[in-house]
């Protein structure tokens, strides 16, 4: 019997507290009302192909790759979706409140802010080439290219071929033909402003008889003057040679290594392997591929194998400009020595139904040694990095996450082994090399105590549990003030000290939980998705892209076993040599099988996919 299943209006009330988060966030950070703004201005002329790369990185995962409100973040959360760049917004927008809506986010939509309020800003220069971006995703090439037409014979010719107001003809006109260039003519009016402007009989000294579709043609064609327009057409022609190169080397000794085989794969922006080349290193460890007529959107990585691991380079696309592309390669040792492993920190993050406590804990683990740790036995598949739970446990599940808590897969290749069960993946150098939540249940009972050993050094540890009625009441855990979250619920905080390897934790807890129940009568879970606080440092930290993805996650799973069971097959089990990439390329296959098979509907697949895709990034780009 599953004692959380969650009520529907429940999670809408989350959805809705992560939107309200952020939303609220946008908006502290914004200027009082009616605070004055002065006029800005682009310093220099705003750049389509490097605000394009800008807004692939930060702005597609909620307005969708080529800007039509499609994004996977808005998908996930079931957002609104943000209106469309096209060529509606495009005649009404103006780009100096285009760039203060970028500067300062939109509350109203929960847009966050990306300019000096953000926690990651964007430079100013980087936010107008996003205005160019803009432009160029919801102005289509042949408008522009009809208006270059008109205005090359209508225009130029006291206009100047550049907008200078320099042509031929210019002098004999009266009033002088003025430049088309002015950035504050352009940045301050809509496409529709400029057109009422060019309406017959407004403009002294203009004899025309353009159809209005012409004229809008000729907007579009000469606001390029003020902003580097970027064809998307010719963005996706194929880049006709490129060359992919490294060195290999070995990350334990720093030694290059020579005359070694050296693999590069290509995958589509779905992650769907296209080519596969293979090379030797010369002597010095040096490697080059040379690549003809490929996409512009695939992307490389390039991979050796040592000590029987697989170890890859960071990923990475060629460009039109430059196409040459460096993709080193390091490959670790491999050491059974346990010294540099340590938890960096320990969340442990209650939920109380009926006569059961769920416990979710979130370790994030570092390996300070420039080697690859394989376990203490030397050989993965009998574990990797361990971990203990109570006696009693039930409902026990792994989940994993490469890097970054975007989001997380089941870990169904975990391994018991005589003091709790064991990772098989090895672990790889560097700090917050792996990320495991470890979710079990237990019978509650007031006084009972939870209790397990820790196998690693560990740093920072807190505990997380809804204020419902029960403390934790033993040291060394020392209570925080108590944390709002969302609809004006409280959260309980207690931090601990470092705790030594080898050493039990124990947690006392204190009271009876308080239940609520749904519009059946049955019993739920006060609170049953706190596992998305705490993701981080500090406590009460939301992680938002992690915290929907693990609500759709688990919404998905709670709403059918079966599709709890399509899921887990997904995912399949392998061998301890496959690197984290080719466990999450695998994973995204075998999701792509189900799904062509009809075990999955595409509401479920589509949200599976993205945040399999956001890990795989994230492990591509660490």
């Amino acid at each position: 019997m599953n004692n959380f299943s969650s009520l529907a209006v429940t999670r809408r009330l989350l959805s809705f507290a992560l939107v309200l988060l952020m939303a609220v966030a946008v908006w502290l950070s914004r200027p009082p009302a009616g605070a004055a703004q002065d006029p800005v201005l682009p310093s220099a002329t705003p750049q389509g192909l490097p605000g394009l790369d800008l807004f692939a990185e930060r702005c597609a995962n909620c307005h969708g790759e080529t800007g039509q409100g499609d994004g996977p973040l808005i998908q996930q959360a079931g957002a609104t979706a943000p209106m469309p760049f096209d060529a509606d917004y495009i005649r009404a927008a103006m780009p100096s409140v285009m760039f203060q809506q970028i500067t300062n986010g939109e509350a109203a939509v929960g847009m966050p802010p990306f300019g000096p309020a953000s926690s990651n800003p964007i430079d100013e220069t980087g936010r107008w080439n996003l205005v160019a971006a803009v432009y160029s995703l919801a102005t289509a090439p042949e408008d522009v290219a009809a208006g270059q037409v008109v205005y090359e014979t209508q225009c130029s010719a006291c206009h100047g071929n550049a907008g200078l107001g320099d042509g031929p003809d210019a002098a004999t006109t009266d009033p002088s033909a003025s430049a088309l260039n002015d950035v504050a003519y352009w940045f301050n009016r809509s496409n529709d402003t400029v057109l009422a402007d060019l309406a017959p009989g407004v403009v002294p000294a203009h004899t025309y008889d353009l159809s209005e579709e012409d004229l809008r043609h000729v907007v579009d064609f000469t606001r390029t003057f003020s902003y580097d327009f970027v064809d998307m057409a010719e963005l996706s022609a194929p880049i006709p040679q490129g060359i992919i190169f490294g060195t290999l080397s070995n990350g334990t000794t720093g030694a290059t290594l020579g005359e070694t085989e050296v693999s590069l794969r290509a995958f589509t922006p779905d992650f769907a392997e296209t080519l596969t080349l293979t090379t030797t290193t010369d002597v010095d460890g040096n490697f080059r591929f040379d690549v003809t007529d490929v996409p512009p959107n695939w992307i490389y990585i390039a991979g050796a194998t040592a000590s029987g691991l697989n170890f890859s380079s960071g990923a990475d696309q060629l460009r039109r400009d430059d196409a040459s592309l460096e993709l080193p390669v390091t490959v670790f040792d491999k050491t059974s020595d346990v010294s540099g492993i340590t938890i960096a920190q320990l969340h442990v993050v209650m939920e109380f139904a009926e006569d059961v406590v769920q416990v979710s804990q979130l370790y994030i683990v570092n390996n300070a040694e420039e080697a690859v740790f394989v376990g203490t036995m030397g050989d993965p598949a009998q574990g990797v990095v361990e971990v203990a739970v109570p006696d009693g446990a039930e409902n026990l599940e792994f989940l994993r996450s490469f890097g970054a808590m975007d989001s997380f897969l089941p870990a169904n290749d975990f391994v018991q082994t005589t003091r709790g069960w064991a990772d098989p993946l090895p672990l790889r150098p560097g700090d917050g090399a792996l990320t495991l939540l470890v979710r079990y249940t237990l019978p509650y009972s007031s006084g009972m105590s939870i209790t397990h050993p820790i196998f690693y050094q560990t740093g920072s540890s807190t505990i997380i549990l809804p204020d419902v009625g029960v403390e934790v009441t033993n040291s060394p855990w020392v209570a925080q003030a108590p944390q709002s979250f969302g609809q004006s619920e409280t959260f309980l905080n207690y931090i601990g000290p470092d705790i030594p390897a080898g050493q039990t934790i124990t947690m006392v807890l204190e009271g009876r939980p308080s239940i609520v129940t749904n519009a059946g009568g049955a019993a739920v879970a006060n609170r049953d998705q706190t596992t998305e606080l705490l993701i981080g440092g500090g406590a009460l930290l939301l992680a938002a892209v992690g915290g929907v993805f693990l609500w759709r996650y688990w919404q998905t799973r709670e709403r059918d076993d079966d599709d709890e069971e399509v899921f887990a097959e997904a995912v399949p089990v392998v061998a301890s040599t496959e690197s984290e990439a080719d466990e999450l390329l695998r994973a995204i296959a075998a999701l792509d099988d189900d799904y062509e098979a009809g075990g999955i509907d595409e509401a479920d697949y589509q949200t599976r996919r993205a945040g399999l895709k956001q890990q795989l990034a994230a492990v591509w780009n660490r």
